[in-house]
């Protein structure tokens, strides 16, 4: 199968200036094309890449297999139905995320979508670890009376570790309502704009490429930003003394994992994004600039998340004999 007979121009390029570029400076038509279809790409790449799409799917089935024997041993080990179900759906995210980007190598033209379910799933990450911490306890009135006698600093990161003035506070029931729903604003907010962006995309009024004050998704992703500064609030309050009274819990584990998975996802995606639209990565057929460079994030990742998923399973894999949850309130 001929390359060059397979290749769709991107219609967002314009057409004139695209065959004067491949005629005058000999750029490759793949350039400027839309990534290959599914069944396209086994026929365009070559043996090497070819193994290396194979390894990586190698890993990303060894993260799936990890992942279900400990969904077996969390069932049977953890009697809380409440406090197992979190823990099975927090520490799926590596396996998810590797599962999803995974579907990305094999399919390109699908990054967008994969990038959108990631975004959506790992912002209900962010609910289920203040569970997780939570329900690590005993559930919120558990929490309540742990330190109805202990001040709890608040001046935490990201956007209060410098505020140094704050005044500590005492929990209270009504508080940790407030963080659980300072959580899960983003939770609910992340899937919700991911819904109006695909219906605005439809509609041709929504480009995620488009970063000027005029483009919907700009500001879009401005208020998300604003709320995942305030979900982390929280988190981070609760983590500060987590990390001491529910060490033997790997709560510092558990946590690293969904700080480096929130950079993964983001920050590092971010960059090779930035680095593919700047032209920074070199255009490789059957690649343009921005497919190679999501597909070179898509590989890391994996890599990275397998890692993880290792990690994941010795920190969550833990039997618990203890209510996670108590629907009841405590005596005082």
């Amino acid at each position: 199968m001929e390359s060059q007979d397979v290749f769709e121009l991107d219609k967002r390029n314009p057409e004139n200036l695209v065959y004067f570029l491949m005629k005058n400076y000999s750029i490759p038509k793949a350039c400027f094309s839309k990534p290959p279809t599914a069944a396209q790409l086994p026929y365009m790449l070559d043996t090497v890449q070819l193994c290396i799409m194979g390894i990586l799917t190698i890993l990303t089935t060894i993260s799936i297999i990890l992942y279900l024997e400990e969904v077996m041993y969390l069932r049977k080990k953890v009697k809380c139905v409440i406090k197992r179900n979190t823990s099975l759906w927090s520490s799926a995210a590596p396996t998810i995320i590797s599962f999803f980007y995974c579907l990305s190598l094999w399919i390109p033209r699908s990054t967008g979508f994969i990038e959108t379910a990631v975004g959506t799933y790992f912002a209900v990450c962010f609910y289920l670890i203040l569970m997780v911490i939570i329900e690590g306890y005993g559930g919120k009135d558990a929490v309540v009376k742990k330190f109805e006698s202990v001040e709890l600093h608040i001046n935490t990161g990201p956007c209060c570790c410098c505020c140094l003035c704050l005044p500590r506070i005492k929990l209270t029931k009504r508080k940790v309502n407030l963080f659980v729903l300072g959580v899960f604003q983003l939770a609910f907010l992340k899937p919700a704009f991911n819904i109006i962006g695909m219906i605005l995309t439809a509609d041709g009024v929504y480009d995620v490429d488009d970063v000027s004050t005029h483009s919907i998704a700009f500001w879009m992703n401005i208020i998300l930003g604003f709320c995942t500064v305030i979900a982390l609030w929280p988190i981070g309050i609760l983590f500060r003394e987590a990390k001491v009274h529910l060490a033997e819990k790997s709560m510092g584990t558990k946590f690293a994992i969904f700080q480096t998975l929130l950079i993964l996802t983001t920050l590092q995606s971010s960059i090779f994004n930035i680095l593919g639209s700047t032209g920074v990565l070199p255009c490789v057929p059957p690649y343009a600039y921005k497919a190679r460079a999501s597909m070179m994030n898509s590989q890391l990742i994996i890599i990275e998340t397998f890692l993880l998923t290792i990690l994941a399973r010795i920190a969550y894999r833990k039997g618990d004999d203890v209510a996670g949850y108590t629907s009841k309130a405590l005596p005082v």
